[in-house]
């Protein structure tokens, strides 16, 4: 049994455990973003807030058009039904005539110009419930993937535990705690192999006596440089 080699493997595991979290984290990340969905729906409602105010403002001007009509229809009335004869009285009615009159013509203009805007607050409106409705449809899309590459995860990591447990069942006490101890200070690459004759994380000249203790792999052999464990 080559300890070195084993120890090598153990690493592989553990690095692709390390990959797997940060896999992770992004995965959950992609999940839990909805700024983009969030923000359309904001721009949805004020748009929304914006021309329910002015179809109310349009209700409340149709309402005092339709009063000061009726005011106006009785005005004439009184006006031209030939039974007022007093000139001072004729004279008040015209005058509240052309007063009433006016004041209509003000609220159609008004009531023109704010059909205007509510026909072109709508046209926003529909624009932006369609971005709501593409946002919404993207990430729903996005979490679906990231909820798809969470499960594989899940089911990456559980083989990963099972592998790492059944080798470091193969390797004693004394190994594994140089192992776990190299790796925390090593970030994570207590291991290294030989290529070239040198380590692969230092570059240190490996002597040759070395070389043939480590190809034996019945004992660990550490890189007089960098101090982690050197492997064929």
């Amino acid at each position: 049994m080559n300890v070195n080699l084993l120890l090598l493997e153990l690493q592989n595991l553990d690095l692709q455990s390390q990959e797997n979290a940060r896999a992770r984290a992004d995965a959950e990340k992609q999940y839990a973003d909805s700024a983009a969905v969030d923000a359309a729906r904001a721009d949805l409602e004020r748009a929304t807030t914006q021309l329910d105010a002015l179809e109310h403002q349009l209700r409340d001007l149709e309402l005092e058009t339709g009063s000061l009509t009726d005011k106006l229809a009785l005005v004439n009335e009184r006006l031209y039904s030939g039974r007022i004869t007093n000139a001072k009285e004729l004279a008040g009615l015209n005058d509240d005539e052309k007063m009433l009159q006016k004041r209509k013509r003000e609220l159609e203009d008004r009531a023109l110009s704010l059909m205007e805007k509510i026909e072109t607050t709508n046209a926003a409106v529909q624009t932006k419930r369609a971005a709501f409705a593409d946002s919404s449809t993207q990430t729903n899309a996005q979490r679906l993937l990231a909820q798809n590459n969470l499960h594989q995860l899940d089911a990456s990591d559980a083989e990963l535990a099972q592998q790492r447990a059944s080798l470091r069942a193969r390797l004693d006490a004394p190994t594994l705690r140089s192992y776990d101890q190299l790796r925390a200070a090593k970030k994570g690459r207590a291991v290294a192999q030989i290529k070239n004759a040198s380590c692969s994380q230092c570059g240190y000249a490996v002597p040759a006596g070395l070389l043939s203790r480590i190809k034996v792999g019945s004992e660990l052999v550490w890189c007089a440089n960098c101090g982690r464990i050197l492997t064929p």
